[in-house]
């Protein structure tokens, strides 16, 4: 047998060829680690596209990519989106004022503001609709917080009225010849005369009125109760009554008088209720011995009353009574009783300045601010209270957010808020300043 002949060069073709056969095995295996690694991402992003709904099943249980969903605004949404942006910009306009927020005011100018009007001791001043009225040479002229004349009523006779509002109803009464007239939303709705001459008015946010008037045949005062149609829903005498409220569409009338049962002069509180029978319409509430009341509220089932040295509310079911405030009437300067909460300014002679809190009635104290100086006269409302110095005028919310302060001139005699709170009628001998927040 012959024998191989041994190449040296056969080892050094081997060996290249098992190192270029290790390098093709692992570029296949970096390769197949590279595939893994890019199906295991790929599965990693589908797992987590499912995770945010991008893909779904279809009947075979495949994964597909789910159709993209395509939105349009509809014309509903829009209306919706325009409603809210009116609503609060609506909200800003009306009830930024009561926080310090006026989006709408303008350069300051009393001057610009004003009416010229030669005002008489017989002239009559109020607020009616929210807007101002003045009675004047025998009519009545209506302005807004602009100083525009929104409307002018002449009565054909001559006579100085007795006149109450509520809302959008004004009464207006002769009261020497019994004629009464009523306006809703500034228009003549009824002209009635009564036989007897009119003591008092009264009169409700339906346009009920009640009206306390003499007849020459007797020495009682007999109230009627009439609709805004002037159709007659109750008569009663009684006399010595002070003030009164009509509540629940006229249904029962609480009324005030001055009490002559006793050698004690006092105060009755009573009630009329339309829906008893007639022997049980009438019930007293409760008799204040020695104190008289200066005003009252009715709220609920509440009388909150201003006396001579307290605030006290009264139960009108039962009678009970309960002292919100006791002040010092040498201290107390001033108060007044909103639908909601009352305000007093009294003297603190301890710190020598003068204190002012805003109270509800279930007695939690709304707001309480220290003035250094007292002002002449103050006119409160049910959001805005306005304490008028000599030269200017310090306005602030029940909240005790100072809103401005305004420099006048000098004290007007008499002033009307109006405009929901937002607008107070400065009143002088030849002119009228209309001052607005």
């Amino acid at each position: 047998m012959k024998k191989r002949k041994n190449n040296k060069n056969s080892s050094i073709f081997l060996e290249e060829e098992i190192n270029q056969a290790e390098a093709e095995l692992n570029e296949d295996i970096n390769q197949s680690i590279d595939i893994v690694n890019r199906n295991r991402e790929e599965l990693d992003n589908q797992r987590q596209d499912r995770i945010n709904g991008k893909f779904e099943r279809n009947a075979g249980g495949m994964m597909l990519v789910k159709p993209k969903a395509r939105y349009s605004i509809k014309l509903k949404n829009i209306l919706i989106a325009m409603v809210v942006i009116i609503i609060l910009v609506f909200a800003v306009i009306y009830f930024g004022p009561y926080f310090n927020i006026n989006i709408t005011e303008k350069n300051y100018d009393l001057e610009s503001n004003k009416v010229e009007l030669v005002t008489k001791e017989s002239d009559i001043y109020g607020m009616y609709d929210e807007d101002f009225y003045v009675f004047s040479n025998n009519s009545i002229t209506v302005y807004n917080s602009k100083c525009e004349v929104v409307w002018n009523h002449i009565f054909t006779e001559g006579f100085v009225p007795s006149i109450t509002t509520n809302g959008n109803y004004m009464l207006v009464t002769n009261d020497s010849t019994g004629t009464m007239y009523l306006f809703e939303n500034r228009k003549e709705i009824l002209n009635k005369k009564i036989d007897g001459k009119i003591k008092n008015t009264f009169l409700d946010k339906y346009g009920n009125m009640a009206i306390e008037y003499t007849v020459d045949s007797s020495h009682t005062d007999l109230i009627s109760v009439f609709n805004k149609n002037g159709e007659e829903k109750l008569n009663f005498y009684h006399n010595n009554i002070v003030s009164m409220e009509m509540l629940n569409d006229a249904s029962k009338i609480v009324f005030m008088q001055t009490n002559t049962d006793s050698s004690t002069i006092g105060t009755k509180f009573e009630i009329i209720d339309i829906s008893k029978k007639e022997d049980e319409r009438l019930r007293e509430i409760t008799t204040l011995n020695n104190q008289f009341v200066y005003n009252f509220k009715v709220n609920g089932k509440y009388i909150y009353a201003l006396t001579d040295d307290k605030i006290i509310s009264i139960n009108v079911d039962n009678g009970n009574i309960q002292e919100l405030k006791k002040f010092d009437s040498a201290q107390m300067l001033f108060v007044a009783l909103n639908d909601k909460y009352y305000t007093y300014l009294e003297r603190d002679i301890e710190n020598g300045n003068y204190k002012i809190e805003n109270i509800n009635y279930n007695n939690t104290v709304v707001s309480t601010t220290v003035l250094d100086s007292v002002p002449k006269s103050m006119a409160s409302s049910n959001y805005i209270n306005y304490y008028i110095y000599q030269e200017h005028i310090y306005i602030q919310n029940k909240w005790g957010v100072e809103l401005k302060q305004r420099d006048i001139g000098f004290t007007p005699k008499q002033s009307v808020i109006f405009n929901n709170c937002k607008s107070i009628a400065l009143i002088y001998t030849n002119k009228i300043y209309i001052l607005n927040i």
